[in-house]
């Protein structure tokens, strides 16, 4: 086995050009999923982080949850493979998002009408928190990428691949 390096794999393709492997929680509890977002940002996404190399997806995961949520977790089942084609910043993106079902410990806290977490990622603030996994909620807290609060909604079992043009 490699040992990871602390080398993300997320590199510059020359400029305006940017490829990353991003591994992804799908944390879910009493009909709600975990969120967060930089605070500078508009928009919400599902927690997690850049693979590193030598590392698994699902390691991954389990050490990005340590470090920004403060507790365990039981990684399970590969949902989705995500190529996600997007534009942040004016840069082009290609990302793969590896998206996991995940649990969290029973001490994390749950609280369904407000921030329940924060924590900070570099430089930035990170906020999370428990929202109801229901098309109306995602609309109130904008998820990204677009095709996510479909997939969450649909509950029904397997794994699925999906490639995601965002213009």
């Amino acid at each position: 086995m490699i040992e990871p390096d602390r080398t993300m794999l997320a590199f510059s393709l020359g400029p305006d050009r940017r490829f990353q492997m991003r591994a992804v929680a799908i944390i879910r509890r009493d009909g709600h999923v975990l969120i967060h977002r930089a605070t500078h940002e508009t928009f919400w996404s599902l927690p997690g982080g850049r693979v590193e190399f030598g590392e698994t997806a699902a390691e991954t995961l389990e050490r990005e949850i340590v470090e920004e949520l403060g507790c365990t977790s039981k990684i399970s089942e590969l949902r989705y493979l995500v190529e996600n084609f997007f534009t942040y910043n004016g840069e082009a993106c290609h990302e793969i998002g590896w998206y996991y079902e995940a649990e969290l410990s029973s001490a994390f806290p749950f609280l369904t009408d407000d921030i329940c977490h924060r924590a900070t990622d570099g430089a930035f603030g990170l906020e999370f928190r428990w929202v109801k996994c229901d098309l109306k909620s995602f609309g109130v807290y904008p998820l990204l990428p677009p095709m996510l609060p479909s997939q969450l909604v649909d509950t029904s079992p397997g794994f699925r691949h999906i490639v995601e043009r965002q213009s």
